[in-house]
């Protein structure tokens, strides 16, 4: 295992020092299911999660912003689109920090067959909507992007739970009508009953883009993809005493370390970092917060914004 650090002007040091300690938390006034996405793009907070009103099939798919960390939301009111009770969407802004402007959105629609679909919104409706078609998935999907060539990669479970990842093309979406297409896609040797996680590493360890999964046991799974090959490299667990997970979990990547969170079996959230390490290596904070589902996070590049539902079934935002 080899360990690299970079070394950072003052002020971003300072800004990473902050990390640790919770700079808002929110518990806001939605309810829903399943993992919660979370981005952030163009002075907003994107959020998507599984909401509380049913249809004939599954639970409403909301899409929200905010302009204030999480304390309040506004809905787009034009999304009709449903989603399995007790899974989530994804979401990845679509640019670098500071840069993007929207926000891509991918999810099962339950209301067709949980094919995987894809959009693009930048909070009002949803633009290049495509269902891959012969794609279907029964659990929370993952995206991530390189920040430095904006390569977008998607990560999702097949109906026999083995994990698929592919680069999200998205260029049909601009002139002549085409819709977005998945190209270089693998299907891993990998199963888990629980949505994938990916994050591109930009902190400098050279991860490149990496898979997180929960196997067996609740073991937590990490390695790295290399686009169009279906063998995983960098393998690595998190295997301090009592770091499980339940369900889906969320990475994030910072300028020096990239970050895990998910619920473990103490019923709260967990959160580690990973210290320069290659492979991943994290190590661990407990923490206290009540969690009744897996935890999706967003981040600016230095601090984190982490969503989860708590066990009164509300929305809960919180940044570090």
């Amino acid at each position: 295992m080899s360990v690299r650090r970079l070394v950072l002007p003052a002020a971003v040091m300072l800004a990473i020092s902050l990390i640790p300690g919770v700079a808002a938390a929110y518990t806001t006034v939605h309810t829903g299911s399943g993992r919660p996405a979370l981005a952030l793009a163009s002075n907003r907070l994107y959020a998507a999660w599984t909401g509380s009103t049913s249809g004939t099939s599954g639970k409403q798919l909301i899409v929200a912003w905010s302009g204030d960390g999480g304390r309040t939301f506004t809905k787009d009111n034009t999304v009709v689109e449903r989603i399995p009770e007790g899974e989530g969407p994804a979401l990845d802004a679509d640019g670098s920090f500071g840069y993007a402007v929207g926000v891509y959105l991918a999810w099962p629609a339950a209301n067709n067959g949980n094919t995987l679909t894809v959009g693009y919104t930048i909070g009002s409706g949803l633009k290049c909507r495509t269902a891959i078609t012969g794609v279907r998935t029964d659990r929370s999907p993952a995206m991530t992007h390189d920040s430095t060539f904006g390569t977008r990669w998607i990560a999702w479970t097949g109906t026999d739970n083995r994990i698929n990842v592919a680069r999200l093309d998205s260029t049909g979406c601009t002139g002549a009508p085409g819709g977005m297409v998945l190209r270089d896609r693998v299907t891993l040797a990998e199963t888990t009953t629980g949505g994938p996680a990916l994050v591109f590493d930009d902190s400098g360890a050279g991860n490149g883009l990496i898979l997180g999964w929960t196997g067996a046991g609740g073991v937590i799974n990490l390695a790295t993809v290399t686009p169009g090959s279906s063998v995983l490299t960098n393998r690595s667990t998190v295997t301090q005493p009592g770091q499980l997970s339940t369900g889906a979990l969320a990475l994030t990547s910072h300028p020096s370390d990239l970050y895990i969170w998910f619920r473990a079996t103490d019923g709260t959230v967990h959160r580690g970092y990973s210290q320069g390490c290659r492979p991943t290596c994290f190590y661990m904070f407990a923490w206290e917060l009540p969690a009744a589902s897996p935890v999706g996070a967003g981040t600016d590049g230095f601090h984190d914004t982490i969503g989860y539902f708590d066990p009164n079934g509300k929305l809960n935002v919180a940044t570090y």
